[in-house]
């Protein structure tokens, strides 16, 4: 976890440092370090904790289950960012962010790009923050609500870099909503679909803006 936020603390300054840029094959390399970071902890779990990455038993519901359950958590989550959006707006907060702008712009030319960035924000933070994290949080703290409240805030943390109140406020919203669900149901596979959707149809939109 250490190496993960590292990675996205000190990825844009190493750039700068050699007078490189944030562009398509930078952002790339930054895609796979953080897929690196799931290597190893899946590596730590299997050698050093000697149990699974997943320690909760993965449950298997029918595909209306799956539907229903993104459709609602687009509506809480639609709903809960749209008033932290007001929020800070009402507080004249900067909500616009230079970094994000700079990735879409990016992605307007690297499409393919802008899909395996969705693949790997659904992939591997669903696994790191809500299927290795938040259960390991829950057996220590013996508490559900506490493993939800710190994986959430972490997840939120992990935004940071894009430098506005909303990149980090709003992701603490979403791991919230992602991170009931799974305490509830025990199914990453539809936190992972839902995380990629959310993300790929927020940046396609940005795509047409």
């Amino acid at each position: 976890m250490a190496l993960l936020f590292i990675q996205q603390l000190t990825f844009s300054p190493f750039l700068k440092s050699i007078g490189a840029s944030v562009n398509a094959t930078t952002l790339f390399i930054s895609r796979l370090l953080i897929w690196f970071c799931l290597l190893l902890i899946w590596f730590y779990s299997i050698k050093f904790e000697k149990q699974k990455l997943l320690i909760w038993e993965e449950k298997n519901y029918n595909i209306p289950f799956y539907i229903i359950s993104v459709i609602l958590m687009f509506i809480i989550i639609i709903i809960g960012v749209t008033c932290i959006q007001k929020a800070i707006s009402l507080l004249g907060l900067k909500s616009n962010s230079a970094s994000l702008v700079r990735i879409v712009n990016i992605f307007k030319k690297n499409y393919w790009l802008m899909i395996f960035t969705a693949l790997t924000a659904g992939i591997v933070e669903e696994l790191i923050f809500r299927a290795y994290i938040q259960p390991r949080l829950e057996l220590l703290f013996k508490s559900p609500a506490v493993a939800i409240i710190i994986s959430s805030f972490l997840f939120g943390l992990l935004h940071f870099q894009y430098g506005t109140i909303i990149n980090v406020l709003g992701p603490i919203f979403i791991g919230a909503v992602f991170a009931i669900h799974y305490w509830k149901f025990r199914n990453i596979k539809v936190l992972i679909f839902s995380h990629f959707l959310w993300d790929f149809i927020l940046l396609s939109i940005s795509l047409k803006r």
